[in-house]
């Protein structure tokens, strides 16, 4: 401050929050992805770089088709836990932006508005449901895709 820099106010905010849930949640994203990459085969490594393809190609067309139901299956992983994420938004958070949980914490405990929380519950629980068809029904294609190949 001294030489005139302005601190940045990151407490409180929304940065805060997915800051605080990404410090949480990467263990569960990783541990999906790297054991669907570990699967893969070597050899086929290999043969895309013998065949001429940059590391960046092999990337496209081989690791992430081959490790896509790792990355599925972490995306449902993380997004089912922090839809319940409760704590830290709460102290990370600003009190007028508030998450899903909060809210509904609120509904109940706060202002008796027990239809009100039962609607966003409900909602809740059918976009959840509608996610994770979505990305079962993915990865299934995906691993049918990767057995046929």
């Amino acid at each position: 401050m001294a030489l005139g820099v302005e601190p940045v106010k990151l407490l409180y905010s929304e940065t805060a929050v997915v800051i605080g849930l990404v410090n949480i949640f990467v263990p569960f994203m990783v541990l999906p992805i790297m054991a669907s990459i570990e699967r893969i085969s070597p050899s086929l490594e290999e043969a895309a770089q013998n065949l001429g393809a940059s590391w960046y190609r092999m990337f496209g067309r081989v690791i992430l088709p081959l490790g896509l139901p790792g990355l599925i299956s972490g995306c449902l992983l993380v997004y089912s836990l922090s839809i319940s994420a409760f704590v830290t938004p709460a102290l990370m958070g600003n009190p007028r932006e508030r998450m899903v949980g909060q809210q509904i914490y609120d509904e109940v405990l706060v202002s008796f508005n027990w239809p009100g929380a039962a609607s966003l519950s409900l909602t809740l629980v059918l976009v959840t449901a509608w996610l994770m068809f979505g990305g079962l029904f993915a990865t299934r294609r995906a691993v049918r895709r990767e057995r046929a190949s």
